[in-house]
């Protein structure tokens, strides 16, 4: 069995946890705004991320699951 790479984890803005980069981006799981690409655990925590970005990174949002 091959071992996978251990990059470092991505945190999901949305929900808080903590995701690999390489598979949110194989997965479709990533967006991009204002030059920074997010990671995303899954298909609900990015639609929330797309419709309104700005919630989501204003500094009193806080990620819950």
């Amino acid at each position: 069995m091959q071992e996978l790479d251990m990059a470092p984890l991505a945190t999901d803005p949305v929900c808080g946890m903590e995701v690999s980069p390489e598979v949110a981006a194989a997965q479709g799981l990533t967006s991009e705004h204002e030059g920074t690409t997010y990671h995303f655990c899954g298909r609900g925590c990015k639609l929330d991320f797309d419709e309104d970005p700005g919630r989501v990174l204003s500094p009193d949002y806080t990620p819950s699951m």
